[in-house]
């Protein structure tokens, strides 16, 4: 079986939030800033690629601030994955005022990239709204060569968070799991089968045993991706432990984790080649974690 590891950067509004602390649009130099950062992340997976064979580097990229670093990422082998929803909305809804096949057009990715806000228990109208995006996006892909990596977060609804004292790592570990099966039983019973599901992290062996057999059930061909949610070094490898040992599981699509700190050092007026090499090593260091829990 071959594994699929994704370096993700497709962030945007958390990229001008969180990493560059704006508060309003980014000026002429902080855009062009944003825009090395992403070159950085490139040249990093193109450096570590030679080593992730003949498994699968993923460049999951923007293309408002990484769209320039697509092609010379494809021409060195690597797939890429592009998102086309808009980003930071609780709804979905695509770029390019609701046209996101022109963004496929454009850079022809191997993996078009949707993230979901999905609670089960949330607003049924929203969830049959997003579903039905969904599912117009999944018909124009239909026949081409690109193909649906779904990213799936199940944010807790005030009862649901209220229920667990208020407490984050609880709902984690008590609720998600089952909401999440739910999701994916929903979004799969209106017909739509992605080839990619990118997953929350599992808590246990159980937890990601029961999401991969609801992602199988739908579609025997579809793998599942644990994504790092920007948590510390020891809970992703956590996570990638219990996913690495997890039949139904090909891999993972990890970004702040591995680029934070290179990024951030970087951004402070760090050397630029030394950026890369911390990012391509953080990379593979957790590359070697994943297989080595397979």
């Amino acid at each position: 079986m071959t594994l699929t590891f994704a370096l993700a950067f497709d962030h945007r509004n958390s990229l001008r939030r969180d990493f560059m602390r704006l508060a309003a649009q980014p000026t002429a130099e902080q855009h062009a800033t944003m825009v090395e950062a992403k070159g950085i992340v490139a040249d990093a997976l193109i450096a570590a690629a030679p080593q992730v064979e003949p498994d699968s580097p993923v460049l999951l990229i923007d293309h408002e601030y990484g769209g320039r670093f697509v092609a010379g990422a494809q021409t060195a082998g690597i797939k890429v994955a592009m998102p086309v929803e808009e980003s930071g909305q609780a709804e979905l809804r695509y770029l390019c005022d609701g046209h996101p096949e022109r963004i496929i057009a454009a850079h022809h990715p191997d993996y078009v990239k949707v993230l979901i806000r999905y609670n089960p228990d949330g607003g049924t109208d929203m969830n049959a709204r997003q579903r039905g995006r969904l599912r117009e996006l999944s018909d124009w892909l239909e026949g081409r060569p690109e193909r649906l990596m779904l990213e799936l977060l199940v944010p807790p609804e005030p009862a649901q968070l209220a229920a667990v004292g208020h407490d984050q790592g609880r709902f984690d570990r008590e609720t998600r799991a089952d909401l999440t099966v739910t999701a994916i039983d929903q979004i799969a019973g209106d017909g739509l089968r992605p080839a990619l599901w990118k997953i929350e992290g599992p808590e246990s062996l159980q937890d990601a045993a029961r999401i991969a057999g609801a992602v199988r059930s739908a579609n025997s061909g579809a793998g599942c991706l644990v994504l790092g949610r920007g948590a510390d070094d020891a809970a992703v490898r956590r996570w990638l432990a219990i996913a690495a040992a997890t039949d139904g599981f090909t891999g993972f699509a990890v970004g702040r984790t591995i680029w934070w700190d290179a990024l951030k050092g970087f951004a402070g007026g760090g050397d630029r080649d030394a950026a890369v090499r911390a990012v391509t090593a953080r990379y593979l260091d957790l590359v070697r974690c994943y297989r080595a829990a397979t």
